[in-house]
């Protein structure tokens, strides 16, 4: 059976939010699956992993979908940790571009985790549902690797910048690390190569999950019993996938990150359509004088 999350304690006067915590005790072959494919996805991709693992926590877990995406971060944290250190044993990176992209990826991360909390759930859900779709469908009809901006010194650093605003902006709001906008942008706009990309994403999502995660704690929605469960398995899974890109092409992950993130996003547009019909249905079956 999955787990219901349930809200422990209430704020208190000076507006600190509740912990949240499962009711009972989560499915380890859940949990685990939950951990080793977001683990895996990861490190193959150089994301979080977030999406997969929002969709199985708001699923067959039965977390709600803002804690979902909360919890997703504070796993991330530990599953990019762990691949960005394979990452770095294969293939160097610049420091200067992890350093630009995480200064505007922890500002977005935080205001991305407070802003999602004005939008209802379903609708949440369908964000994160196109948001997908639309970057695995630039990954697949644009092959070329030739960057959109021939620029160099600050003004790469300035550019970097603001990739790792909007990137953490998803990663907060979204529950993802951001890897699905770092590493196309890094590609696409700057011409860094794709295994280059990924391991600069991987340290960045590090630092933009940690915010991101931090923000959704204090507002209650990170379930932290799940978390405890996920985050081991998620560690192996992370470990694999790294060393699985490093045995690919750049154009073959390209390809295997669209095809992923695509069946994703249809899954989860499917999903929310799905209930917001069902919610109307319940809604149009009220009593005419109920109140709202």
């Amino acid at each position: 059976m999955g787990c219901a999350a349930e809200a422990v304690g209430t704020g208190g006067a000076g507006g600190r939010a509740s912990v949240t915590t499962t009711a009972t005790r989560p499915n380890a072959a859940i949990a685990g699956v939950t951990g080793a494919a977001g683990g895996f996805l990861s490190g193959i991709l150089g994301g979080g992993g977030g999406a997969i693992m929002v969709p199985l926590m708001s699923g067959p877990m039965k977390l709600q979908q803002h804690i979902a995406h909360g919890t997703s971060l504070v796993v991330i944290i530990v599953t990019a940790a762990v691949a960005a250190g394979a990452y770095a044993i294969e293939e160097p990176i610049s420091g200067r571009l992890v350093a630009a992209l995480l200064a505007g990826a922890i500002i977005g991360a935080a205001l991305g985790a407070r802003g999602a909390m004005r939008v209802p759930a379903m609708r949440l859900r369908q964000l994160f549902g196109v948001f997908l779709v639309t970057v695995s469908l630039r990954l697949l009809l644009v092959r070329t690797v030739d960057p959109l901006l021939d620029i160099h010194g600050g003004a790469e650093l300035a550019a970097a910048a603001a990739i790792g605003l909007v990137g953490g902006l998803a990663s907060g709001a979204l529950g993802v690390g951001g890897g699905a906008i770092f590493v196309p942008a890094l590609v696409l706009v700057l011409g860094v190569g794709q295994h280059e990309a990924q391991g600069i994403s991987l340290w960045v999502i590090v630092g933009a999950s940690l915010m991101g995660a931090l923000a959704h704690y204090r507002q209650g929605t990170v379930d932290t019993a799940v978390a405890k469960w996920v985050a081991p398995f998620a560690l192996p899974g992370a470990v694999a996938g790294a060393y699985a890109a490093g045995a690919l092409s750049g154009r073959s992950l390209q390809v295997v990150f669209a095809v992923v993130l695509s069946a994703i996003g249809v899954q989860m547009l499917v999903t929310a359509r799905q209930r917001l019909r069902a919610e109307q249905a319940t809604r149009a079956g009220s009593p005419v004088g109920e109140a709202a």
